[in-house]
């Protein structure tokens, strides 16, 4: 198998702080590699030295002769703003074929989801979601042997998000992803790298089953360090006693061999298994508790869009319950945001009136997708002071085991990473205490140790709880209900197997000519990832303790893995 791209012995520090050290990575041809790391770690930086737009400060890079190479950023090109949608996919076709090749434009926006009508719109008047599905379009046109992808699945829908998944899985090409969402990886990556410790470790495995096999290791790790650190300290004993004997008796031989002994324990603590230190990155919640049979009710009302005019979906009856952990399922532009918008600004402004029936109890802590309560002129203490409160010895305190450094306390919002603004404001919500939490794509911005903690503390608490996501694992993980808007109206269903199902799933092969191909032709495929999909859910659940499990989910997962095996 060729070598596509090869790093070896790379270093590289941003100012004061070490990224990564002597580090070696090869991606082959055909190598699906998913890059994982916590906020922070490098693995931006890394993406940037590996697609060239930045030099390490030491180390080779070996590039094969077969490399053609595409990247996609998190963010669109400034340049293309201006484009049509349609314009700035023809432009990565090479000038000879920019009139002849607009079907292959044509044929790949619409596998991606984008209507006709959409191919003449703006670039730059696109959703975050529509940004991201041209940024893949444009990777995947000409057919490269390697393309990078950092956070492709950002603001993204899960209809576009199971178009990438089988998109990806179709492709002949090389890919390294740099995501966050643990069923992405699961689905589409068979190789995971990990960079920690200013180190890479790397496993021949998706996802879920490398972040065991680390786990394993860790745990080995330590055991064995464990004992070292025991023979360290007898032999040290050993040697404090000879010294005393021989200097007690002015004995040369026994001080002599207290010498031998002292530098045998220098060479054993250099020679220690090495144990990961961790992110040094927590990410926590308090809640309080109300009592009532109801934090919060709508009855008969339509849910209109910003403009007032469009209505976006009707409310029959809508009631979440102290305890409850609600989510919140539509495809973009259904007005899951709008709802949410719509509750704050009740919340906010008219709490006791008849539209929307609060629990007079209710204190809601509310984390917007768009961080837009965070003000990027102010400092990280001074939006403590303003949004909570209390002593700054107090707010030091909390922005320290947050994971934030001493040092940079002051440092402004404008320059915090998304990890980081999102930290922040889940440190807003802790300080608060509250007992409806109302979290808007809270996954966006948090690495998986992040998601992980924030899944812990959630199922830790009693809170009160009404989330929308795009991670899939997510969801599964933290909600008991499930409200859906589709076709005009918001009802309740049992699960969101139906919706996850009810997603389009077609893709096309970069290149591809002829019609899509039909669901029909990779059915069993499918149904193979569905299986294994539901067994490392059913998997995951069963590894929780007794009362965070979901027995009613365990029953469904069962049932549908047993209707799949006999469909094949």
């Amino acid at each position: 198998m060729s070598v596509l791209l090869q790093c070896q012995r790379v270093s590289h520090a941003v100012g004061t702080k070490t990224l990564f050290r002597d580090i070696n990575l090869s991606i082959n041809a055909g190598d699906k590699i998913g890059l994982v790391g916590h906020n922070g770690s490098g693995k931006s930086t890394l993406f940037s030295l590996l697609n060239h737009t930045a030099e390490a400060d030491s180390g080779d890079f070996t590039r094969g002769r077969d490399l053609r190479m595409e990247t996609v950023e998190q963010f669109i090109a400034d340049d293309l703003l201006d484009f049509s949608l349609s314009e700035a996919l023809a432009e990565k076709l090479p000038a000879e074929e920019r009139d002849t090749g607009r079907y292959r434009v044509d044929q790949l926006l619409a596998s991606l989801g984008f209507s006709e009508a959409e191919h003449q719109h703006r670039v730059g008047d696109l959703s975050g979601g529509q940004q991201n599905r041209l940024m893949f379009a444009r990777a995947i046109m000409n057919e490269p042997t390697l393309i990078l992808f950092d956070e492709p699945t950002n603001h993204l829908d899960l209809k576009t998000l199971l178009i990438f998944e089988r998109t990806l899985k179709s492709m002949s090409s090389a890919f390294l992803i740099i995501s966050h969402d643990r069923a992405f990886l699961d689905a589409v990556t068979s190789k995971t790298v990990f960079l920690r410790d200013e180190r890479l470790y790397q496993f021949d495995l998706p996802f879920s089953a490398a972040k065991q096999a680390l786990e394993d290791h860790d745990a080995a790790a330590e055991a064995a360090r464990e004992v070292e650190e025991k023979n360290i300290k007898r032999v040290e004993a050993s040697a404090k006693r000879l010294a005393i004997w021989g200097k007690t008796y002015d004995n040369e031989k026994l001080a002599r061999k207290a010498k031998s002994m002292e530098k045998r324990v220098e060479k054993m603590k250099e020679d220690r298994t090495f144990v990961s230190r961790g992110s040094g990155l927590h990410l926590s919640i308090d809640v309080g508790t109300a009592s009532a049979n109801r934090m919060l009710a709508i009855e008969g009302r339509d849910i209109v869009a910003p403009d007032n005019k469009t209505r976006l979906f009707h409310i029959e009856d809508m009631m979440i319950r102290p305890g409850e952990r609600v989510a919140l399922l539509g495809h973009n532009g259904v007005g899951k945001t709008t709802l949410i918008n719509r509750i704050m600004n009740c919340y906010r402004t008219n709490p006791d009136g008849d539209e929307i029936k609060f629990n007079p109890q209710c204190e809601i802590g509310y984390y917007d997708q768009e961080l837009n309560l965070l003000d990027p002129a102010q400092g990280m203490m001074q939006t403590l002071r303003d949004h909570c409160g209390g002593s700054d010895s107090h707010l030091k305190t909390a922005l320290i085991k947050a994971g934030f450094p001493f040092r940079e306390l002051d440092k402004k919002v404008a320059v915090l990473s998304g990890g980081e603004k999102a930290r922040l404001m889940f440190l807003l919500i802790k300080l608060n205490t509250p007992n409806f939490l109302i979290l808007d794509e809270p996954t966006n911005h948090i690495d998986i140790q992040g998601k992980e903690e924030l899944e812990e503390q959630i199922l830790s608490t009693n809170a009160t709880v009404l989330i929308t996501s795009h991670d899939r694992r997510f969801v599964d993980n933290i909600a008991q209900r499930y409200l859906l808007i589709s076709d005009g109206r918001l009802q309740e269903i049992n699960s969101p197997e139906a919706f996850y199902a009810a997603e389009p799933t077609s893709g096309v092969q970069p290149g591809q000519t002829g019609k899509l191909e039909a669901a029909a032709d990779s059915e069993p495929d499918d149904i193979l990832s569905r299986i294994v999909e539901l067994e490392q859910l059913l998997e995951d659940d069963l590894a929780r303790k007794p009362k965070f499990q979901k027995p009613k989910l365990q029953a469904k997962w069962k049932e549908e893995i047993e209707a799949l095996n006999k469909r094949l």
